[in-house]
């Protein structure tokens, strides 16, 4: 076992004021934001790129950024209002957890950066659909899986869950990790066939 004792003070104890973040719903709809705005705007890009013009797509990637700022924080102030520890885990981890996410989030993670290493910045944040010229892409990470983005992405949520999975109850643990996994796989079906 890895001790995780961290001096944190007030954040290893539940939030002292409830907030809407508190509720798992709240949560959840948290979680969906970003992929709702990636659906609106590959769905709509002539709306967005009207509205945007030449700054379409940096404005997206600050989006994109902004909505994962915003998903981060809401499970941090979720943890922190739910949990009798805070976001302080309730004992120590075990090295299968340390390993499980280790692998997950770092070949996530290798996924993850290695799209955007492929594709640039408007690569990722819907160039193509926004008016700039991208090539198509067949070395890695794509010619590994489909949409290694998000693929790379569901791996690192389920790292997380390994890590969490005593400072959150499991079936609330999971119920987060297969909606967030969902919205991912969303995503990804909008770009497929929409």
């Amino acid at each position: 076992m890895i001790q995780t004792d961290f001096s944190l003070g007030s954040f290893c104890q539940r939030m002292p004021a409830e907030t809407p973040l508190s509720s798992l719903g709240v949560l959840l709809f948290v979680i969906s934001l970003p992929h709702l705005l990636y659906a609106y705007v590959w769905t709509n890009p002539t709306v967005w790129l009207r509205f945007w013009g030449k700054r379409s797509v940096d404005t997206f990637a600050t989006a994109g950024v902004l909505g994962k700022v915003l998903q981060y924080a809401g499970m941090f102030v979720w943890l922190w209002s739910n949990q009798d520890t805070g976001v302080c885990f309730r004992q120590p981890l075990a090295l299968w957890q340390l390993a499980v996410a280790a692998v997950l989030i770092g070949y996530g993670q290798a996924l993850n950066f290695g799209t955007y290493k492929a594709l640039g910045t408007a690569g990722v944040y819907y160039g193509c659909r926004l008016g700039k010229p991208i090539p198509w892409v067949h070395g890695w990470p794509f010619d590994t899986v489909a949409h290694p983005q998000y693929v790379g992405c569901i791996l690192s949520v389920w790292g997380a869950l390994a890590l969490m999975l005593h400072a959150v109850p499991l079936p609330t643990a999971a119920i987060i990790a297969v909606f967030w996994s969902g919205m991912y796989c969303f995503s990804a079906a909008v770009e497929h066939w929409l």
